[in-house]
């Protein structure tokens, strides 16, 4: 079975806005004071924007924000795991669909030490009882904004490089590898963009629709909702 994400064309071209360094001091690039993001006390919700208290963490490992997210979203609803159980449950893989890419505690920002993409979470965190709804956008936030709405947080994958993906084979599995692949919680989101809990250094962030779409398109929108079973 081929599994492949194709890159979209992108409306404008953009500079390196989010260039994130992890490792033990877990950098990430200033945000500018006018893309401040802020917290928000409770579940807000109106027309055309949701707003969700969820909180932050910082990942412990320089290449376990896949891992790091997943925690964030769960503690959202108050429950709070340790990212390393997710080490036991996800199988190592040079597929991302398939498990774990690398080593974890690898160096950001190449595709021999990586992550892992969506499929791959569904099972731990249903284990730790929490339905997912795994999806790509392709280009159209209607989903993202949907489950948020609906008060669900939002893992999504985003390419903070822009579109320098490539193909790689596995078997008859073909897939794609992206350099700056980097996840986060998405928290909330108005005309103006999207909020996310940033597991990177452990803080809310703001980005303006058209930078959002720019680097999610990069893996076609791949997200991952998550919320309580029952």
């Amino acid at each position: 079975m081929i599994q492949r994400i194709s890159p979209r064309p992108f409306a404008r071209p953009m500079p390196r806005r989010q260039v994130l360094r992890l490792g033990a001091a877990a950098l990430a690039a200033p945000v500018a004071a006018s893309q401040a993001s802020v917290a928000h006390a409770a579940h807000e919700v109106g027309p055309g924007y949701a707003y969700l208290p969820v909180p932050t963490y910082v990942q412990q490992r320089p290449l376990s924000c896949e891992y790091a997210s997943a925690v964030i979203a769960m503690a959202h609803f108050g429950d709070w795991r340790s990212e390393w159980a997710f080490d036991e449950m996800v199988p190592l893989s040079p597929n991302p669909h398939w498990g774990y890419r690398g080593n974890i505690n690898g160096e950001w920002g190449g595709t021999d030490d990586y992550g892992v993409y969506a499929a791959p979470l569904v099972g731990p965190l249903a284990s730790f009882g929490y339905w997912t709804q795994s999806f790509y956008g392709a280009g159209d936030a209607t989903q993202l904004k949907a489950l948020l709405t609906d008060g669900m947080p939002v893992l999504v994958w985003l390419g903070l490089f822009g579109d320098v993906s490539f193909n790689e084979y596995m078997y008859d599995s073909r897939y794609l590898l992206v350099p700056g692949m980097h996840v986060v919680v998405a928290r909330g989101f108005d005309d103006a963009g999207v909020y996310v809990s940033d597991p990177a250094n452990g803080a809310y962030k703001f980005f303006p629709w058209a930078d959002f779409m720019w680097a999610w398109n990069v893996l076609d929108g791949m997200a991952l909702g998550v919320g309580p079973v029952g």
